[in-house]
């Protein structure tokens, strides 16, 4: 679902739901989706909720860079979820994927993951983005080993910002339970050494373009 060779760049949107309802959240982003035409460069846009009920992200993967810009700039387009999720919502990031690896426990083809860890880390440029996810996994493989053999761990998708000042984790695991044992054990102690922010989130529901 994350690596699509198609796909350029991605737009990612985290909306706190607040008062409101978790599913009245991303049925009204998915609503605003189907009302409207979609550029041929957009490939696809999913919804993730926060397992915790307090979190909405929208994944939309593009083919190009342009597309995505020029989607930006139009007020109640389909990059715009602010007429539904409100102004008081972040506004959402273009990334592009930096690297990608996969787990050996799991099999070929790969189960469906029920699980999605996503962890946001803030950098200075793009040189310190990179620096930064190639050491995480270099530091990884030293204390764990380069197999990434992690009971249900399907793949670790690291994105960086098309202006190098953020950085995305967003991970596939078989089950929550699964993902949880990883995060405790390994995540936990980065996240509170190096200042990122992490939530659990499942799928909800992805849309493609009509046939």
């Amino acid at each position: 679902m994350i690596e699509n060779p198609q796909s350029d760049v991605v737009l990612v949107g985290t909306t706190p739901v607040g008062g409101r309802v978790q599913q009245d959240v991303a049925e009204a982003v998915i609503g605003h989706w189907q009302s409207l035409s979609w550029p041929a460069e957009l490939l696809s846009l999913t919804v993730y909720v926060s397992s915790d009920g307090t979190s909405v992200l929208t994944y939309a993967q593009w083919s190009s860079q342009e597309a995505l810009v020029r989607s930006l700039k139009e007020t109640g387009g389909v990059s715009d979820t602010a007429v539904i999720t409100g102004t008081e919502s972040p506004a959402p990031v273009p990334y592009r994927l930096y690297r990608a690896v996969r787990g050996s426990a799991v099999g070929d083809p790969a189960p469906v993951a029920g699980s999605f860890p996503v962890a946001f880390f803030d950098a200075e440029d793009h040189q310190a983005a990179r620096d930064f996810v190639d050491g995480l996994f270099a530091a990884e493989e030293a204390g764990e080993g380069d197999e990434r053999a992690y009971p249900g761990g399907i793949s670790a998708n690291m994105h960086i910002s098309l202006d190098g000042t953020r950085i995305l984790s967003f991970s596939e695991w078989v089950t929550e339970a699964q993902a949880v044992a990883h995060i405790e054990a390994v995540w936990e102690p980065l996240l509170k050494e190096l200042g990122g922010t992490g939530l659990l989130y499942r799928h909800y529901r992805s849309l493609f373009p009509a046939a």
